[in-house]
């Protein structure tokens, strides 16, 4: 589940929120702001902070920079008595939301979930996305980079490739390779698969070498290696 950092020397305004969130199974840990002076590497595992600024508005600069440059993760500021122009100079130097206290702790912890199912789903189009090299292919939306080019496939050549790359430097045989582009299409044949593979060959090549390789006998496998070397070799 997710980790949240409450960052507070008076944690009472956020009393609420931290027993909704250790209910839903969230893990959550309560810090006093002095907590940042010894535990950078720390911050990293939070996917959450939460920083209740102190009266010192040095000691807040201070605090935000050093929670961006040690972590990805969103943060969300809280104080009771700043101006609209304050709020922005803390916004503009790195946070990623203000929070005026008091709060409703209910729109608080939907906001804080709102945010992270976003991220989650940012992470899982990430996922989809599958690299080699100087190759990327995006699973869900059938489209092939080479080298900042984009290349236009067909749906079979799209599923050859898929299958392929997702079997790095392994044989994949036709059987399968058929049975999966093809489901249960009994038209399909060896040659049929050797036809797609030869245009496929045509389209996507790294280092002027083709990257799908026969191994007869087995069927074919998608050389990660070769690819991989190509971006080095580019540098």
């Amino acid at each position: 589940m997710h980790n949240l950092l409450v960052l507070a020397d008076d944690s009472k305004p956020f009393t609420e929120i931290i027993d909704h969130f250790r209910k839903d199974f969230f893990s959550v840990f309560v810090k006093p702001l002095h907590f940042l002076k010894s535990n950078l590497d720390d911050l990293s595992g939070f996917d959450f902070i939460l920083l209740s600024l102190s009266e010192q508005e040095s000691d807040n600069f201070s605090m935000i920079q050093t929670i961006k440059e040690n972590s990805i993760c969103p943060l969300y500021i809280f104080s009771s008595n700043l101006d609209d122009e304050d709020k922005s100079r803390y916004l503009e130097y790195g946070a990623e939301g203000h929070v005026t206290i008091p709060f409703s702790s209910r729109i608080m912890t939907s906001r804080i979930k709102s945010v992270l199912r976003f991220i989650n789903k940012l992470k899982h189009v990430k996922q989809n996305v599958i690299k080699i090299g100087k190759l990327i292919i995006s699973m869900d939306n059938r489209e092939i980079v080479y080298d900042g080019n984009q290349i236009q496939l067909t749906k079979v050549e799209f599923r050859i490739l898929k299958i392929l790359a997702e079997h790095k430097n392994t044989v994949v045989s036709k059987d399968k390779i058929i049975h999966y582009v093809w489901d249960e299409d009994s038209s399909a044949t060896d040659n049929a698969l050797g036809i797609h593979i030869t245009r496929l060959r045509k389209k996507i090549q790294c280092n002027q070498s083709q990257i799908i390789e026969t191994v007869w006998g087995l069927g074919y496998r998608l050389n990660h290696k070769l690819c991989e070397e190509d971006t080095l070799q580019g540098n």
